[in-house]
């Protein structure tokens, strides 16, 4: 797993973070999630198939980034909902079937401990179909929904859907088959509008990155955003991760403004730019010049020779008579 992907993970798993996307994506920005009523779940995936013959159990196991269970009160009911992040920084062109499989798994999980809890906790014993598969007409199963953040400040260019992913000219049998959906939310996707929307400093993250691509752009977002004066560290370093910015901070500086930082590897850059220059330009020169003093002995030039070391504009005639540089 490469930095980026670590630093996207650990950043979604901060419940302010997790809470504040949901309810951007969910609730157009209203404050259903609370922080503090979600809770991390284990990552790994699992499901137990048994042949039919062999009797054998076959494990399949996925790992997803960040999975968190959140009660949900909203107009006036609670109900209990499991979450999952995928974060992408590249497009993953079968990723409808990929969260496909993650959200099976989860509705798969949920089926099976119900009907554990069936099984050892019914007096009465269950009827023969509900025997079967543990499963009541009472029970039901929790929402699951997968939504992947694009951390880039390109379009998801890939498949939104199952249907998108599948041979064309099967319209006909292609409302028998079930659609999977994607949810994708993308800083490309976000309008100006809608950064005002969140409530973490993920804002600003996603606000960098969608102006990332434009000079211009970037420079009047952090202009207008006084919140990139003070930003948290473990947002900053997203930005530069995700960016590859090659931005600079301070041992020990909690608080980053991105404004500083930016105009120091600026300077930097072309303070840089400036020496490599010049030491080209230095190179450069002495190739000529010993171009010009090798062709003279040749000839037998001495005089000329020590001319040309001593006399500038005399060196530049021969560089341009020898090396055809005016």
């Amino acid at each position: 797993m490469g930095e980026v992907d670590i630093r996207t993970n650990e950043y979604m798993r901060d419940n302010e973070h997790f809470a504040d996307v949901f309810n951007y994506f969910l609730f157009d920005g209203q404050q259903v999630i609370e922080p503090e009523n979600l809770h991390e779940l284990d990552r790994s995936a699992a499901v137990f198939s048994f042949g039919p013959k062999s009797g054998k159990a076959s494990v399949l196991e996925k790992s997803r980034d960040v999975v968190k269970s959140a009660v949900v009160k909203s107009d006036g009911t609670t109900t209990y909902q499991l979450l999952g992040v995928e974060n992408q920084t590249n497009v993953h062109y079968a990723m409808p079937v990929r969260n496909m499989l993650y959200d099976a798994i989860s509705y798969t999980n949920q089926v099976d401990a119900i009907a554990v809890r069936n099984r050892k906790g019914s007096k009465e014993g269950l009827t023969g179909a509900e025997f079967l598969s543990g499963f009541t007409k009472e029970d039901h199963l929790y929402p699951v929904i997968t939504l992947v953040l694009y951390w880039s400040p390109d379009f998801w260019d890939g498949p939104h859907s199952l249907h998108e992913m599948l041979e064309p000219g099967n319209d006909d049998i292609l409302k028998f088959v079930s659609d999977y959906r994607l949810n994708i939310l993308s800083p490309a996707d976000i309008p100006k509008s809608g950064f005002k929307k969140f409530t973490s400093p993920i804002s600003e993250v996603f606000q960098y990155i969608q102006g990332s691509a434009d000079k211009e752009e970037l420079n009047r977002i952090l202009q207008e955003n006084p919140n990139f004066r003070h930003l948290d560290r473990e947002s900053a370093e997203l930005i530069n991760a995700v960016t590859k910015s090659d931005l600079r901070f301070e041992e020990g500086e909690e608080t980053i403004d991105m404004c500083t930082a930016i105009q120091q590897m600026r300077d930097e850059s072309v303070s840089f730019g400036m020496k490599e220059g010049r030491k080209e330009g230095r190179e450069e020169g002495m190739d000529d010049m010993a171009v010009v003093i090798q062709r003279l002995y040749d000839s037998g030039r001495t005089g000329d020779m020590q001319r040309a070391l001593t006399d500038r504009d005399y060196l530049d005639q021969l560089i341009a008579e020898f090396c055809g540089k005016k």
